[in-house]
C-alpha cells in the first residue's frame, strides 16, 4: 500500500535529521483536560514545549487524531475526517524556520517528487521572515505565496483577541493545486478560495510568542517548531485522486459498503464516505479503551455509532454492517498497527452490542411517537424532536418525517423554532465541555525546580538519603528514596524519614513529574535542606499493596479466561486492606462467572509462578504480548512484570516474588460504574480470610435468625388458632355478661392472655352479635407490665352523644396511659394494669350519668 510507503519515507526522512522518532499517542490523551480526544500530533510533546528536558529537541511522530469540530461536514467535503493520522515534525528550542520550511520542501519535492509548480504556500500576514525564506531561498514566485489573516495562519486562531493563554505564533502552509480544470475556474483562484481547487497538505506553526493575560505577545527565549501534515491528503494527492476516500486507504471499505445498497439516493457518496470514515474513528476509540456511553468520550462514540447506523438506513442497509467493517480496518492498518488483527473481534463485539441496542431503539421508537400524537401543545413537540436527537441520536429530520407519516401533515413553525432553540443551547454546551479549559499548554509540575528522585523501592525498604528540598510545610523531596510514589491505580507508600531523635512521619507518596513528593509531618525535631536521613517505609502495609497488586494481574488473567479476551483493564486502585479492578465487558457477571473467575485465579495462586520484573523497550514488550493500561503513557523503555505463562504486563507497581504470596484471592463484589465498564472489588491473604470468616458468621447469625423468624411465626400461628378458640367461646359468655344502664346495653370485662390486637377482634365480634351497645374489655400483660383497653359503641348509640374517644379519654389515665381513637371505636394503653378493673367500673359510671 502507498500510503505506509508515505508514512515510513516521512519518518525516515526525519530520523536522517536527527530527530526522535515517537511512537504515536493514544487517542485518550492523559493528565489534559484541554481536549476530549488527541486532536494533533504536538498534544504529547507539551512538557518538552514548555522547556522540560526529555533527552531530545526534536521529535517527528505519524500520530492517530480525532476531531469532531466538522463532524457534519464529513462525507460532504473530500478531506474532512474525524479520525485521521497526522504526519509531523517538531523542535523544542532547537531549530525554527529556516531548517522547518527547507525540509518540507526538500521532503515534498526531492523524497516525494511533487512537481514544484504545483505548490503553492501561505504565510502569516505580518510574517516577513517566513515570506523572506520562501522566496529568497526556497524561490516560490511571489504570485505563488499569498499573504492570510489570524484566521487561517496564526495558531491558535483567536490567541490575539480571546487567547488562549500560552505559546502561540505565525503558520505558513503549503497547497497542491489540482489544477484550473478543477474547482471554480476563475483566472484570479488561489489557496484562500473554497472551491477545492486547492488543498492543504502541511502546516507549520512558528511558535514564537507567549501570550500575557493582558493581551501581549511577548518573544519566547527559545522558539519551536510545530507541524502537521493529515496523511490521508497526502495520499489524496500522492494517488492523483481528488478526494480522500477514494485512496487505498478507504476503497475496501467504501467497496464493501456500497455492495450492500439497496436504495439509491443522490447523496450516496456522501453517506458512504461518512460511514467509511465514522468506523475508522469508531474502531480507534475502543482500541484505545474508549466503550460507547453517555457521557465524555464514549458519548462521542456512541454518537458517531448512531450517526452511521442512520446513514446506512438512507441506504436501505437495516442490518448491523459497522462491525462487519471492523477486519477490513485492521488489513489496512496493519503495518502501524498489527495488533489490531488480534484485538478485531472484541472490537467488533462491542461495536455490534452498540448498533444492535440502536436498531432496537428506532424499532421501538413508534411507542415514543404514540405518546407525542396524544397531545397538540408546540412545546411539546419541539422537545420531544429535540429528545430524539439528544438522547436517542435520532436526526431531527428523521423525526419530523415520522410526525407527518403519522397525522402531523402541517407541522406548526413553532415546533421549529422551540426544537431549534433547544439544539442550539444543547450545541453551546457542548462547544463549552470540548473547549479549552485553562492555557494551551498545562504545566503540572515543571516549576519544581530540583533534581529528579532516584526510586530505590523495588529492592529496598530503607535507604540513607539526602533532603534535596521541601517544597512547604509537610513536603518532602530526598535523592533517593524507597518509597512508591501513588501511580498506576497503586497507593503511596507511608512509613518515617529520621535524624537521630527527629521524626518526620509519611503519610502519603505523590509524584510530580519526576519529583516524588514524601507527604506528612514532623512529630519531633526539625529538618532542613542537606539534612541526611533514614529512609523507612512501612514493611508491612507494603507487603499488604503489593499482594494485591499482583492479585489484580492474576484476577485479570482470569477475567480473560472466562470471560474473554476483550476483557481490558480500564482502571484500579490498590491498597492495603482490598483492591478494585475495572474492566471492560458488556454485562454483569451472573453468580456462577464470578465463582468461576476467583476459582481460576486461586488456581493460578496454587501453582506457585516466580513474577519476574524486566525492563525492555516498548516494541519489544508488545512484541511479546505484554498488556497495556490503555490511560497510562509509557516511554520507550517499559517494565514487564510476568507471572509464568498466566500474565505479561507493562506495570511499574511493586509486586511479590512468587504469587504464592498472595494466600489466597476473594471477590467481595462486582457492579457496573459504567456503559460497558464492570467493577470487581477484592482481598486477599488475611483479609480475604477475614473477609470469608466474617462472611460465614453472617451466613450463621443469617440461619440463626431465619429459625428463629420460623419459630416465631410457628408460635404465632398456635397462638392465633388458641386465641380464635378463646375468642369464639367468649362471644356468648360476654353477652349474657351484659347488663343494662340508663337503657343502654353494656358488656364490661377483663380477659386474660389477650394481647391488644385479639382484644380489638373480640369487640368486634361481641359489638357484631349485640347489635345495640357499649363494649369495654381489657387485658394485660404481667411480663411486661402493661395494661390494655379498648371501648366499641354501636352506631345507634352514637347519635344519642356516646363516643368511644371521649369514654376512653375519661378513664385512661386510670390505667396510667392516654387513649383515642374514633366514635365507635378506641383504645388505650397503660402501665398500671392493676387499675383495670377500677377503670371499667369508672366507665359504668360514666354511663348511667
Amino acid at each position: 500500500m502507498q500510503v505506509d510507503s508515505l508514512r515510513e519515507k516521512f519518518l525516515e526522512f526525519f530520523k536522517s535529521q536527527k530527530h526522535k522518532i515517537a511512537e504515536s499517542d493514544s487517542l485518550v490523551p492523559k493528565d489534559d483536560p484541554t481536549v476530549l480526544f488527541t486532536p494533533a500530533g504536538m498534544n504529547q510533546f507539551k512538557k518538552e514545549f514548555l522547556g522540560f528536558d526529555s533527552g531530545f529537541k526534536r521529535a517527528a511522530t505519524s500520530q492517530r487524531c480525532l476531531r469532531t469540530d466538522d463532524l457534519d461536514k464529513v462525507g460532504k467535503t473530500s478531506s474532512h475526517h474525524t479520525f485521521f493520522e497526522m504526519l509531523g515534525n517538531f523542535s523544542f528550542g532547537d531549530y525554527f524556520k529556516d531548517e522547518a520550511i527547507s525540509w518540507a520542501w526538500e521532503f515534498l519535492t526531492k523524497e516525494l517528487k511533487i512537481k514544484e509548480d504545483k505548490l503553492w504556500v501561505s504565510v502569516y500576514k505580518d510574517d516577513a521572515e517566513a515570506y523572506k525564506i520562501w522566496k529568497d531561498k526556497i524561490g516560490i514566485p511571489d504570485k505563488k505565496i499569498i499573504k492570510l489573516g489570524d484566521k487561517d495562519n496564526f495558531w491558535p486562531a483567536e490567541a490575539k483577541t480571546k487567547g488562549p493563554n500560552g505559546p502561540c505564533g505565525p503558520c505558513s502552509e503549503i497547497f497542491y493545486d489540482f489544477g484550473a480544470d478543477v474547482g471554480c475556474g476563475e483566472k484570479i483562484c488561489d489557496p484562500s478560495c473554497s472551491c477545492g481547487r486547492f488543498v492543504e497538505i502541511w502546516n507549520l506553526v512558528f511558535t514564537q510568542f507567549n501570550r500575557k493575560e493582558d493581551g501581549s505577545l511577548v518573544p519566547l527565549p527559545n522558539k519551536n517548531i510545530d507541524t502537521g501534515m493529515g496523511l490521508e491528503r497526502l495520499a489524496s494527492v500522492m494517488e492523483g485522486k481528488q478526494s480522500n476516500f477514494e485512496t487505498d486507504l478507504f476503497e475496501p471499505i467504501v467497496k464493501e459498503i456500497r455492495k450492500r445498497i439497496t436504495v439509491k439516493t443522490p447523496k450516496e457518496n456522501e453517506f458512504v464516505y461518512a460511514i467509511a470514515d465514522h468506523i475508522r474513528a469508531v474502531v480507534f476509540c475502543v482500541y484505545d479503551g474508549v466503550l460507547p456511553s453517555n457521557e465524555g468520550r464514549g458519548y462521542v462514540v456512541r454518537k458517531i455509532i448512531r450517526k452511521s447506523v442512520l446513514h446506512l438506513r438512507v441506504l436501505g442497509i437495516e442490518e448491523p454492517l459497522l462491525n462487519k467493517l471492523v477486519p477490513l480496518i485492521s488489513q489496512v492498518m496493519r503495518v502501524p498497527y498489527p495488533d489490531l488483527k488480534d484485538r478485531q473481534e472484541d472490537i467488533a463485539l462491542v461495536i455490534s452490542n452498540e448498533e444492535k441496542n440502536f436498531i432496537n431503539t428506532l424499532e421501538s421508537s413508534g411507542n415514543l411517537f404514540s405518546k407525542i400524537l396524544l397531545t397538540a401543545d408546540v412545546t411539546e413537540i419541539g422537545e420531544f424532536i429535540f429528545k430524539l436527537y439528544d438522547t436517542y441520536g435520532i436526526p431531527p429530520e428523521v423525526t419530523t418525517d415520522n410526525l407527518k407519516k403519522r397525522g402531523f401533515k402541517n407541522l406548526d413553525a413553532r415546533v421549529y423554532v422551540v426544537a431549534n432553540k433547544k439544539l442550539e443551547e444543547q450545541k453551546e454546551r457542548s462547544r463549552q465541555q470540548s473547549a479549552m479549559k485553562g492555557d494551551v499548554f498545562g504545566a503540572k509540575g515543571l516549576d519544581i525546580k530540583v533534581k529528579n528522585s532516584k526510586f530505590a523501592g523495588y529492592k529496598e525498604n530503607s535507604v540513607e538519603a539526602e533532603i534535596l528540598a521541601i517544597l512547604k510545610d509537610g513536603e518532602i523531596v530526598l535523592d533517593q528514596t524507597p518509597f512508591y510514589a501513588e501511580s498506576g491505580g497503586q497507593v503511596g507508600d507511608t512509613g518515617k524519614l529520621t535524624k537521630g531523635k527527629s521524626v518526620f512521619e509519611v503519610l502519603d507518596t505523590q509524584k510530580n513529574e519526576n519529583v516524588i513528593l514524601h507527604i506528612g509531618k514532623v512529630v519531633s525535631g526539625s529538618f532542613k535542606k542537606g539534612d541526611r536521613v533514614k529512609a523507612q517505609i512501612n514493611i508491612e502495609r507494603r507487603l499488604n499493596i503489593t499482594r494485591n497488586h499482583t492479585a489484580t494481574h492474576i484476577l485479570q488473567a482470569a477475567l480473560r479466561k472466562v470471560l474473554g479476551t476483550h476483557v481490558q483493564q480500564q482502571g484500579s486502585l490498590v491498597g492495603a486492606e482490598k483492591f478494585r479492578f475495572d474492566f471492560a465487558h458488556f454485562k454483569s457477571l451472573s453468580k456462577e462467572e464470578i465463582a468461576r473467575v476467583e476459582e481460576v485465579a486461586n488456581e493460578y495462586v496454587y501453582q506457585h509462578e516466580a513474577v519476574s520484573c524486566k525492563e525492555m523497550p516498548l516494541k519489544e514488550a508488545k512484541k511479546a504480548g505484554a498488556l497495556a493500561f490503555f490511560e497510562e503513557k509509557y516511554g520507550e523503555c517499559v517494565r514487564v512484570v510476568s507471572i509464568g505463562g498466566i500474565s505479561k504486563e507493562l506495570c511499574g507497581g511493586t509486586h511479590l516474588d512468587n504469587i504464592s504470596k498472595i494466600g489466597l484471592i476473594k471477590i467481595i463484589s462486582e457492579g457496573s460504574v459504567a456503559s460497558g465498564i464492570r467493577r470487581i472489588e477484592g482481598a486477599t491473604g488475611s483479609f480475604a480470610e477475614k473477609f470469608i470468616k466474617e462472611e460465614e458468621q453472617n451466613t450463621i447469625a443469617g440461619a440463626k435468625k431465619k429459625e428463629q423468624l420460623k419459630q416465631q411465626k410457628e408460635q404465632e400461628k398456635k397462638r392465633n388458632l388458641e386465641v380464635s378458640d378463646i375468642l369464639k367461646g367468649a362471644v356468648p359468655r360476654l353477652i349474657n355478661k351484659g347488663i343494662k344502664i340508663n337503657g343502654v346495653n353494656v358488656v364490661s370485662s377483663l380477659e386474660a392472655n389477650l394481647d391488644m390486637h385479639a382484644l380489638r377482634l373480640l369487640a368486634d365480634k361481641v359489638k357484631a352479635e349485640l347489635k345495640q351497645g357499649v363494649i369495654a374489655l381489657g387485658s394485660q400483660d404481667n411480663a411486661q407490665k402493661r395494661a390494655y383497653l379498648v371501648i366499641a359503641v354501636t352506631q345507634d348509640l352514637l347519635a344519642k352523644g356516646l363516643d368511644a374517644g371521649r369514654l376512653i379519654r375519661q378513664i385512661a389515665p386510670l390505667i396510667g396511659g392516654s387513649g383515642g381513637g374514633r366514635p365507635d371505636f378506641a383504645q388505650a394503653g397503660g402501665s398500671k394494669p392493676e387499675n383495670l378493673a377500677q377503670a371499667l367500673e369508672e366507665l359504668r359510671k360514666v354511663i348511667n350519668l
